[in-house]
């Protein structure tokens, strides 16, 4: 039934960049808006770098924060925005589901349910990272065992306060059965969503990147604008790779100004989703090369364009592509360049990757991915 009051509780304002972490919460609030629902999202503070999407009011939440850059800065939005939750508001999402509780002690009959959606679980990457934060003195330690002590309990009353769990990590469910004992029927899978534009025609992207119509092209999206990062440096060298064996090859990179300039090889500092799709749609192969194991957004944004997509064996995705993605051997420059070679030389090999890719990435559009939120929000008010 459309027309309910949602509010959402997201990590921060409206991103360009679809690599920003805010932007699957922005992503779920457009696919819950487009069903007709009156969605607002909470945020703190910080640069709005895109208008909201239609439908969706934004909402900013100032915070008093006691200990800026501590491990438990984040709980200081739980409460400040539970302040600002609507009376009549149906339903609550976290996404993601952070540290502290919204409402407190103050739930009671009749409050809305509350979504908790898990993007990644605070505790371990607190591990993660404790051992760089503090110096091995006593006291280092004592500041360590105290962060670590208030991330649990903070974490621990943000899951104890949601009525149903997402997650888009497989490995999720097993860390909170672990650590907090959660109950593996709050849980639910879905995927991260994915917020996309209107794409250009082949002819027009080429155009506008003054690419000929006629060659091979790469496209390759980063996921930080670090020019010096192993990301580029992996990308920039499977391409030299391979360039010799494909004449007028290109290389277009995207979200990243590198000064240095190759033969062949463009790259786009912007980091909005338009130049984003503007490449992959004048790309016959996307490469996709992240060093670390991630989920990568620019990857669904190949595969609704009907790029190939090769991807490092580092991507991550919630469930297996089936055939969708072309993964290397391993995220090494020379694995890379050997796949990257097989599929520029193969054109029905990148047929049917593109055809089976934009199947796949249906599974990331914000409106199926918040039919699934809602369908879970009807069965806990029945």
């Amino acid at each position: 039934m459309a027309g309910r009051t949602v509010d959402l509780v997201a990590a921060g304002p409206c991103p360009s960049d679809p690599y920003d972490p805010a932007a699957p919460s922005w992503a779920l609030a457009a696919g819950v808006a487009s069903g007709g629902d009156r969605v607002r999202v909470l945020h703190p503070p910080g640069p709005t770098a895109a208008p909201a999407p239609p439908g969706v009011e934004a909402v900013r939440v100032d915070l008093a924060v006691r200990r800026p850059g501590a491990a438990v800065e984040g709980a200081a939005l739980a409460g400040a925005a539970g302040r600002r939750i609507r009376p009549e508001a149906e339903l609550v999402v976290r996404d993601p589901i952070g540290l502290g509780p919204v409402f407190g002690g103050r739930r009671r009959s009749g409050s809305p349910s509350v979504v908790g959606i898990v993007r990644g679980v605070e505790l371990a990457a607190y591990d993660g990272v404790a051992a760089h934060q503090h110096p091995g003195s006593f006291m280092g330690r004592v500041e360590t065992w105290r962060d670590r002590r208030s991330v649990r309990r903070l974490e621990r009353e943000a899951l104890a306060e949601a009525d149903r769990l997402f997650y888009d990590d497989p490995e999720v469910p097993a860390i909170l059965a672990r650590e907090y004992s959660v109950d593996p029927h709050l849980l639910t899978d879905a995927p991260t969503p994915v917020l996309g534009g209107t794409l250009p025609s082949r002819t027009n992207a080429r155009g506008d990147l003054r690419l000929p119509l006629d060659v091979l092209v790469v496209a390759a999206p980063v996921g930080s604008e670090d020019a010096s990062s192993p990301e580029v440096r992996a990308v920039q060298e499977a391409f030299r790779r391979v360039r010799s064996l494909f004449v007028g090859a290109r290389l277009v990179g995207v979200g990243a100004a590198v000064d240095r300039v190759e033969p062949g090889v463009t790259w786009i500092p912007e980091r909005d989703t338009a130049s984003f799709e503007r490449a992959f749609a004048a790309a016959d192969v996307a490469l996709i090369a992240p060093t670390v194991p991630r989920f990568d957004v620019g990857s669904v944004l190949a595969l609704r364009a009907g790029c190939a997509v090769l991807a490092s064996p580092s991507v991550r995705f919630p469930t297996a592509p089936d055939g969708a993605v072309r993964f290397a051997g391993s995220p090494d420059p020379a694995d890379l360049a050997a796949s990257l070679a097989e599929l520029l030389a193969d054109p029905e090999q990148r047929r049917m990757l593109g055809k089976a890719g934009a199947a796949f990435a249906s599974r990331f559009d914000p409106e199926r991915v918040a039919a699934t939120v809602t369908a879970a929000r009807r069965l806990l008010v029945a």
